[in-house]
């Protein structure tokens, strides 16, 4: 699972890019990038974004209002 940038959202102030532990993320025309290839997927970059323009969940199913089976507690 990858993280999603808003552009749109984004006001390029680079929180994002400094707390990434592989170094993979940069702005680009002032606004949030990243190289898919090389992400580790560890989320982060959208813990530290202040904004909340990066997203990193898991998605929901479609139809109806049930979770995705991850978002369910198991006994």
């Amino acid at each position: 699972m990858f993280p999603i940038i808003n552009a749109f959202k984004c006001d390029g102030c680079g929180v994002c890019v400094i707390r990434c532990p592989p170094q993979i993320m940069g702005l680009i025309q002032g606004k949030a990038a990243y190289l898919q290839m090389l992400c580790e997927e560890c989320g982060i970059c959208a813990e530290a974004c202040p904004n909340g323009s990066i997203l990193f969940e898991l998605p929901r199913c479609y139809g109806g209002s049930k979770l995705h089976e991850a978002y369910e507690f198991k006994r």
